[in-house]
């Protein structure tokens, strides 16, 4: 048998001594667990954050108690790392980061520019870069996070869960990670969206526990319209429609309820199942022109038209008016963006870059401009799949 050499006898006794323990543990019971982080600016141009930490005794616990299941807490600090810092003056426990469900933007922040903050929260290891992004509308990052939500007791949860389920049954929103946001801001050719996050109710009524002891909530958390962005700044508001519009345009919509008029002055609406986007660019002469391809699938789940859908003409005027209700939905994303935001949330430039490579480097430097008046011809194929239980609109005669 081989004797082993002096230096493998040490080497493994290092190891060995590296493995006894964690020399930066720490015991659960002095960690406050934060969920969501609201970072604003004051009007001293101090950063403002709240941080929303979980009271483990109240979430463990199914019986009903006359304490939250949050706390939250806010400081102001001249930089973020610092703010965070002097929370410790505050709570009790070292707060900790890696469990961060939701980080939302207040609005001073977003219009002074927002990649500050990122820089923070993409180089500190603490944050895990899984949790959500959102803008505060109409109310503050503090106030926000200080509601109390029914049927989830971490609101943070409540939102992120809000989030995903709109994100694949509506189709106005999505949850965006922080990887993604700082890609789209720093590419050419495309700018970043956020969803929005409105306080809905009476801000001192939500922090309340009587908030959640009833079957109406006076005060809610909903997810609202989509911040739109210019490098880093906040530019302005998408409704919902025209949320929508820019989800068909990238591809994000999962599934959603696309109600379209008939003729007799009533509504039919389909249920996309699925919905597919492709953008393509070519140049005309020195103008670049964009094309984007819409397939979209999908059910009746309610019709009030007086069309007889039992026969290949009904279904086909079904088809003709969910396509062009899609096409009007996306339309007005696009004008919104050309016209009200001068920003290519889309990704067109994107588009030219991959198709007209050559003359993507002329235009790159002055995209900005070229994009409010680039041509983008829009074209949609929709097809219904079943027609449910009825060939016809069922109606008092029977």
């Amino acid at each position: 048998m081989k004797i082993p050499t002096m230096r493998a006898v040490v080497s493994a006794m290092i190891c060995l001594a590296m493995l006894t323990g964690c020399w930066n543990s720490r015991e659960l019971d002095e960690l406050g667990i934060a969920v969501a982080t609201g970072i604003d600016k004051n009007d001293q141009g101090e950063y403002l954050i709240t941080v929303q930490v979980i009271n483990p005794s109240e979430v463990a616990t199914e019986a009903p108690t006359t304490r939250p299941p949050v706390s939250t807490y806010t400081i102001t600090g001249e930089t973020l790392f610092e703010a965070f810092r002097k929370l410790s003056i505050k709570t009790p426990r070292k707060i900790y980061l890696s469990q961060m469900r939701l980080v939302v933007i207040g609005e001073s922040l977003a219009e002074d520019g927002i990649m500050p903050a990122l820089d923070f929260l993409y180089r500190d290891h603490e944050f895990r870069p899984s949790y959500y992004i959102t803008v505060a509308k109409n109310a503050s990052v503090e106030n926000i996070l200080s509601v109390l939500t029914p049927y989830e007791k971490i609101p943070a949860n409540k939102v992120m869960n809000s989030i995903e389920n709109a994100e694949s049954h509506w189709g106005v929103t999505t949850g965006v990670h922080i990887d993604t946001l700082i890609s789209k801001i720093r590419s050419p050719g495309e700018e970043a969206v956020l969803g929005g996050l409105l306080l809905n109710g009476e801000e001192d009524v939500g922090n309340r526990m009587s908030n959640v002891e009833q079957a109406d909530a006076p005060t809610t958390l909903e997810l609202d319209e989509t911040a739109v962005f210019k490098e880093d700044r906040l530019a302005g508001w998408l409704t919902e429609k025209q949320s929508l519009g820019f989800n068909f345009i990238t591809g994000e919509v999962s599934s959603t309820i696309v109600t379209h008029p008939c003729e007799n002055g009533e509504t039919s609406s389909v249920e996309l199942l699925r919905s597919t986007s492709s953008i393509t660019a070519e140049m005309d002469g020195d103008t670049p022109s964009i094309s984007v391809l819409i397939e979209a699938e999908g059910n009746i789940g309610e019709m009030n038209c007086d069309i007889s859908i039992g026969e290949p003409e009904g279904i086909d005027q079904i088809n003709l008016a969910l396509e062009e209700e899609i096409e009007t939905i996306v339309q007005s994303a696009i004008v919104a963006a050309q016209s009200d935001f001068e920003s290519d949330i889309f990704g067109f430039g994107q588009a030219v870059h991959r198709y007209e490579k050559n003359d993507w480097k002329t235009l790159e430097s002055e995209w900005d401009e070229v994009f409010k008046d680039v041509r983008v011809q829009v074209d949609v194929k929709a097809e219904v799949r079943s027609r449910g239980n009825s060939s016809r609109q069922i109606d008092k005669k029977g």
